[in-house]
């Protein structure tokens, strides 16, 4: 029983002696598959065979695409190409509306600067009021200058 131990074959195992015949087997393959794969003639002959499959499959696609559109029509729904379409015509008006908005935003703000008096202005305006009717009494009156001052906030 030694002699067949050594030897790789056992009676009393037989899913081992099935597993190291699948492992030899499947060694051999991929050294017979890994030399034929790395040759110039295996790459030639694949490359042939993959433009002839998308030769043969380009007029089925075609056909496919047109009965896919048909059916897309007939079923009241939109095709690819409306769809790019539309999603193109959507990104337009966002970035139409963004410079839109850019503008309204410059516009606000320069009509902001406008409105708005610089301090320095108002203290003068505050002096050249008083000082234009010196006889009223309700002019030269602190109470009386802060009820006419408004704010623009």
């Amino acid at each position: 029983m030694t002699n067949n131990q050594n030897e790789g074959f056992d009676f009393t195992d037989p899913v081992g002696t099935w597993r190291t015949i699948r492992d030899a087997n499947l060694d051999a393959w991929a050294k017979g598959m890994a030399t034929m794969v790395n040759t110039e003639t295996f790459s030639k002959a694949l490359g042939i065979q993959l433009d002839t499959m998308l030769a043969a499959s380009a007029p089925m696609q075609k056909a496919m695409n047109q009965y896919m559109e048909a059916y897309l029509k007939q079923a009241n729904l939109p095709s690819r190409a409306e769809v790019v379409s539309l999603a193109q015509r959507m990104t337009n008006i966002e970035m139409r509306l963004d410079d839109m908005d850019a503008r309204l935003d410059d516009i606000l703000a320069a009509l902001r600067a406008l409105t708005t008096p610089a301090p320095a202005a108002e203290a003068a305006e505050d002096v050249s009021v008083a000082e234009a009717s010196p006889e009223s009494d309700s002019a030269t009156k602190p109470a009386a200058r802060r009820t006419r001052r408004t704010t623009s906030e």
